[in-house]
């Protein structure tokens, strides 16, 4: 019975093919509006967690926490204790550690950074500096070559530029010099402007860079706000937290806190993590929102076969189909156009979605559970607004629907 259902269903959508493809237009958009911002969402979220990610597996940041409790204990941890060099010295006794270096950033990305005072004759201002680690992105000047490595220069960033220095123009501070905590830099570059909409996939856009000589050098006279741990794959690291966390006591008596691996960069990844996938769901929902009209235009046309084949439905009636029968069948129908159209939207939404790519350099990312979910909702579109006409056509009476 079932297979002679499917055939009578296809044959009915075969004989109005235009406008079974009318009917799925709605169900075509709206799909493909769907997958398209699924897909540049999944994308951006990626990208973004990727920039976020504050080290690696084998990475192990220790930084002291005090164990008072009150309003101490909410305090800026960096403000009460600051790690020395002999604390390295002693660090570098662990076994399985791989290598041990001081870290005077805040514990927010990967990059080595300190802060530094930055001025240009009467303006100064407080900003971010890195050692070099590569391609730096200039777009005035030059990046630095194999020379300027033992030498005191740096690169700017274009807000940095912009805000810090009261300038516009980078040509303006090309070649010249800028005291930094001091020291005389020549400035030889300056990074791009990044624009307000633009993508950022890392994050060292944002620093003014020298090199690795002048920043070890300058962050001689800085407070050391953790220590890092690079460390192997199969070795136990809440046991190596434990022993650094006993040997650092041992030599700080005085302090009633303890030592422990940061997990600041972590709470701020799911905090964004969760942020980005709020914002995501909210346009998938308002997306959705066509997928209405388009079971709307669903019922319309529905209501019409059910309208033209009166007939049809009184003599199977007639001889002996049972209502069951007639409500399946329209119902398949429905379903069968929605499911359609589900699969050309997702792959409409997933091309829509790679030009997007292609342009923005965002990755697309389609999910399997994601396509799985749009070829549901699409049989579920069919079912749901083919359940009205459906029951309508299967309650006729077969007398009145032959002879209307």
């Amino acid at each position: 019975m079932l297979k002679n259902l499917l055939l009578s269903t296809l044959l009915s959508l075969r004989a109005h093919k235009l406008r079974v493809f009318l009917t799925m237009v709605g169900i075509i958009i709206g799909i493909a509006a769907v997958v398209t911002v699924s897909a540049i969402g999944e994308g951006m979220k990626r990208s973004s967690l990727k920039m976020l990610d504050s080290t690696n597996s084998n990475v192990v940041r220790l930084i002291y926490k005090t164990n008072v409790e009150g309003e101490e204990s909410n305090s800026n941890p960096y403000d009460t204790f600051a790690f020395s060099r002999d604390d390295l010295k002693r660090l570098r006794e662990l076994k399985h550690i791989d290598s041990i270096s001081a870290d005077y950033g805040y514990g927010f990305g990967s990059l080595e950074t300190i802060s530094a005072n930055l001025s240009y004759f009467d303006t100064e201002s407080g900003g971010e500096v890195m050692s070099n680690s590569g391609d730096n992105l200039v777009a005035y000047g030059r990046d630095f070559l194999e020379e300027d490595m033992n030498q005191n220069t740096i690169i700017l960033t274009y807000d940095t530029l912009k805000y810090a220095l009261g300038m516009t123009r980078p040509k303006d501070i090309l070649g010249h010099a800028i005291d930094v905590d001091g020291e005389k830099f020549l400035v030889i570059g300056v990074k791009k402007e990044i624009g307000e909409d633009e993508m950022i996939n890392d994050n060292s856009v944002f620093y003014n860079v020298i090199p690795k000589k002048a920043y070890n050098q300058l962050a001689k006279n800085k407070p050391i706000n953790a220590i890092k741990l690079k460390i192997g794959a199969d070795v136990d690291r809440n046991a190596l937290i434990a022993e650094a966390n006993e040997r650092l006591i041992e030599y700080h008596p005085e302090l009633d806190g303890s030592f422990q691996e940061d997990r600041t960069s972590e709470s701020i990844r799911k905090q964004i993590e969760d942020m980005i996938q709020q914002v995501i769901i909210g346009l998938v929902f308002i997306t959705a929102i066509s997928l209405l009209v388009g079971g709307i235009g669903v019922m319309n046309i529905m209501y019409v076969s059910v309208s033209e084949r009166k007939r049809e439905i009184g003599i199977r009636r007639a001889i002996g189909a049972k209502p069951l029968n007639i409500m399946i069948q329209f119902l398949l129908e429905a379903a069968f156009i929605t499911l359609l159209g589900g699969i050309l939207g997702i792959l409409l939404g997933w091309g829509i979605a790679q030009l997007v790519s292609m342009v923005a350099g965002i990755e697309a990312i389609l999910s399997l559970k994601m396509t799985l979910i749009s070829a549901g909702v699409s049989i579920a579109i069919g079912l749901v607004f083919g359940v009205i006409p459906a029951f309508n056509a299967a309650r006729m009476d077969p007398i009145k629907a032959i002879y209307q």
